[in-house]
């Protein structure tokens, strides 16, 4: 252990951390992003990137640190907030991207035994489909086969070499790529009701998942979205949207609540002052990473989020 790990761990141990968390974010909201939970002897626990995934372990871990410094919330307490309500002290959201099926086997059990709720919000062209996103494909394709530091670094290389190439190259050859059998990826229609039915607000994070600042028809992705959370009975009359890759612009939240939708979230890392809250406004999130040995690192992560940068949404 680093001694500036450490240091973090004595003084989150020592309690001082709470103390100055509950001055200085007392009026913030912070909202973090998960993506992935698997466990390891998931045969898709291999191939997934771990920048994105944690255990069911560690999200309760970290679901225990949430309850012990924060006031956990709702969309719902989010969204009323937006209008004007109050908040209670440290206020917290978790959130979900993409839409995958282990987030129903996995990590709708872990928030139900914490009682705690949270945000998913779905690619909706993928839902219930066998196969994950083209990077996610690629990603299990290089590196569940090889030592996981080498294979990472291949795998991460690939996609950012694929990314660069036109559509139908890159199909050509991540097709050349050998798939794994593997369980089905993506949450199906049934799972996701039932994850709403479980204390999961369901929200839009486009149709193709593709970034919505490079689509051809932004508008018309959002559309298209929004139709097919209403087909399968999801997200309410107004559901919350999430920019797919973290790209956005002002322009985009315009777009995306005319098609329909709410509360707008970015992956820009920040906290938001509660009393800067509008529902027309974009909302920072942060991704939740910070792990040491091959654990989640609770002080770490701590100190991670009680140092972010409060900004008023634009």
């Amino acid at each position: 252990m680093g001694v500036k790990s450490l240091v973090k761990s004595l003084l989150y141990a020592a309690g001082l951390a709470r103390l100055w968390h509950r001055w200085r974010n007392h009026a913030a909201l912070t909202v973090v992003m998960f993506h992935r939970v698997l466990p390891p002897e998931d045969s898709r626990f291999a191939g997934a990137n771990p920048t994105y995934t944690v255990t069911p372990g560690e999200l309760d871990r970290y679901l225990g640190f949430f309850r012990r410094f924060y006031s956990v919330v709702s969309l719902g307490d989010v969204e009323r907030a937006a209008e004007g309500a109050a908040l209670p002290p440290c206020p917290l959201l978790i959130t979900f991207d993409d839409g995958w099926q282990d987030n129903a086997e996995y990590a709708l059990p872990v928030l139900r035994a914490h009682g705690m709720p949270a945000v998913l919000f779905v690619a909706t062209g993928h839902v219930g489909r066998e196969d994950g996103f083209w990077q996610e494909e690629v990603f299990d394709r290089i590196a569940a086969g090889a030592p996981q530091d080498d294979g990472w670094r291949a795998a991460d290389a690939a996609v950012a070499e694929l990314q660069a190439l036109p559509a139908g190259e890159r199909a050509r050859r991540i097709t050349a790529l050998a798939p794994r059998a593997l369980p089905r990826r993506m949450a199906d229609a049934q799972e996701l009701r039932e994850m709403q039915q479980g204390g999961i607000s369901i929200g839009g994070h486009g149709e193709s998942h593709e970034p919505l600042t490079a689509v051809p028809d932004a508008s018309a992705e959002f559309l298209r979205c929004r139709e097919r959370l209403a087909e399968l009975g999801l997200g309410g009359a107004r559901p919350a949207f999430s920019f797919p890759h973290g790209r956005w612009t002002p322009r985009l939240v315009e777009a995306a609540r005319a098609a329909g939708f709410g509360l707008c979230f970015t992956s820009e890392a920040e906290l938001t002052p509660v009393r800067a809250l509008r529902p027309d406004a974009a909302i920072g999130r942060v991704a939740i990473g910070a792990r040491q040995a091959g654990r989640a690192d609770i002080p770490g992560l701590a100190f991670s989020l009680l140092t972010r940068a409060h900004t008023a949404p634009t």
